[in-house]
């Protein structure tokens, strides 16, 4: 239960949630109608912000 609650502190894993309700929100109401070629810059986009996160990484998850 420890590793969860620290794992929640991540940016990483806060930006995985919010793009998981997202997606799921996307999924069940349509909310964006986007053409494939911004899906494919969304999908560009996200990809960013995770190398992004992942290089600002500093401790593990069990050190938070």
């Amino acid at each position: 239960m420890d590793l969860i609650l620290q794992s929640l502190k991540s940016k990483t894993i806060q930006f995985s949630i919010a793009l998981t309700v997202l997606s799921m929100a996307q999924g069940y109401t349509g909310l964006l109608p986007v053409s494939q070629g911004s899906q494919a810059l969304i999908g560009i986009g996200i990809a960013v912000c995770i190398v992004v996160l992942r290089s600002v990484t500093t401790t593990a998850l069990n050190q938070k």
